[in-house]
């Protein structure tokens, strides 16, 4: 590279970036979130009513605790191994084909529960659940990669991570008054053909931008300009054109560099407290701030709420930084890193709280804080590869590992608490971990890869 074009590069890397014009009149991309959005709500309802049932099925069934305990870890192991695959097979076949796959069969084997009647059948149908759903978040992103500008990309991916937070906060009253009106094996039943709705809806809407029919003019000129742009960037930032092969060997060289470990690092860390949240909040409000089990339940609902408001938010601030000039990469891993940082700060100031009140306004208080970092979280696979070719697959193993911290929360917490007799141990590990979260962020995810 001549000495004049260098000088040109680093003008345009240092000048901020200015996003073309939005298209006015019919925006299809948003549709495109509205049918990922449809589609992620179903499917947080397919995974969390089996929790909801579990004291009634275990009463009618005669299954031990041990029995019950097996079955509700069911899923999230084949969960956490189905990342990696199915990253590469929606960077392989697109995810159109996948997502349609994968919500019809999470919807069958939601609908089959209903029929079951023994551990091992239950167990069965939750391994199919996990392995379903494993695509639809590489998917998604994916999707959104190909939709989507720089400067919207963490807005239009807050829309459907909020989608989980509303899943996890309608999910218990929804499946109660199903199970209430018809028993839990017709809820299963109605809840998996809901999910029928949302493979319809994705169906109907989904192709790529250069394939869809009802894409007007004005979109397509935006959604490709942008393309066009990203392209030159990342070849002009590193200097030399982008390193290409096969889409198994790119996969496996994915696992070569340090930004990718310290993305996994990072995840599992992160992804350890949010299912901190999910398997023991209940819990920690009956045993530690003596909370009844329906104020407990009541009460549980509060940081969702925030999170699902705080998601939004987060993407937002990080496509604002996009805009105003600081590359996507570094806006989404700051992002992380700070949301990290105030999540940990909150949840010391929980295990050292002297009144469930301020105990409760503090674990709202995090979920919030860790809700900013959630559009980020998927946006930044999808910035710190130089192609779209392996978003999904960048997307996958970050979500990978961290699926494997949320395994491993729910038994290291009840360790923990069984060994020094309360939350507060637990607690302090779990801020620290956030420490871990934004260093690996922050610090280490620092170098887009030349693939």
């Amino acid at each position: 590279m001549s000495v004049e074009n260098s000088h040109r590069v680093l003008r345009q890397q240092a000048e901020p970036a200015h996003p073309p014009a939005r298209p006015k009149g019919k925006n299809l991309r948003w549709a495109v979130i509205g049918a990922i959005t449809v589609l992620t709500i179903t499917n947080y309802l397919d995974r969390g009513n089996l929790s909801v049932a579990a004291p009634l099925i275990a009463d009618d069934l005669g299954f031990s605790n041990t029995e019950t305990g097996l079955i509700l870890s069911a899923f999230i192991w084949p969960y956490a191994i189905m990342n990696l695959p199915a990253g590469w097979a929606v960077d392989r076949w697109g995810p159109r084909l996948l997502m349609t796959l994968a919500a019809g069969l999470w919807s069958v084997a939601g609908a089959l529960t209903g029929a079951a009647r023994s551990v091992s059948v239950f167990l069965g149908l939750r391994v199919v659940l996990g392995v379903a759903e494993a695509p639809l978040f590489p998917g998604a992103l994916k999707a959104t990669s190909e939709w989507f500008p720089e400067h919207e990309k963490a807005r239009a991916t807050s829309i459907y991570i909020a989608a989980t937070q509303v899943g996890l906060a309608i999910a218990p009253p929804i499946t109660t008054a199903l199970m209430i009106a018809f028993g839990w094996q017709l809820m299963f039943v109605i809840v998996g053909l809901l999910g029928f709705v949302g493979v319809i809806g994705w169906m109907a809407v989904y192709r790529r931008p250069e394939d869809h029919p009802r894409l007007s003019a004005e979109e397509r000129i935006y959604i490709e300009k942008d393309r066009g742009e990203r392209a030159d960037r990342q070849e002009q930032r590193a200097g030399q054109p982008t390193v290409s092969g096969s889409a198994g060997g790119d996969w496996a060289r994915l696992f070569r560099y340090p930004t990718i470990w310290a993305m996994m690092l990072g995840a599992f860390c992160l992804q350890y407290v949010f299912w901190f949240y999910i398997t023991w909040l209940p819990g920690y409000l009956e045993s530690a701030q003596h909370f009844s089990i329906t104020t407990a339940g009541l009460v549980s609902a509060l940081p969702y709420v925030a999170g699902g408001i705080a998601v939004i938010i987060g993407g937002r601030f990080s496509d604002m930084l996009v805009k105003r000039g600081m590359l996507a990469m570094h806006a989404r891993r700051r992002t992380i890193a700070g949301g990290a940082l105030l999540t940990g700060l909150a949840l010391l100031g929980t295990a050292f709280s002297n009144g469930p009140v301020a105990a409760v306004t503090m674990l709202t208080l995090g979920m919030f804080a860790y809700s900013l970092t959630t559009a980020s979280y998927w946006a930044l696979a999808a910035d710190v590869v130089s192609t779209d070719r392996l978003v999904g697959s960048v997307g996958s193993i970050q979500n990978f590992a961290g699926f494997l911290g949320g395994a491993f929360a729910p038994i290291a917490t009840g360790m923990i608490v069984d060994r020094f007799g309360g939350f507060v141990p637990a607690l302090i590990i779990a801020a620290a971990l956030l420490v871990v979260t934004s260093v690996m962020y922050g610090g280490f995810v620092n170098r887009r890869l030349p693939l």
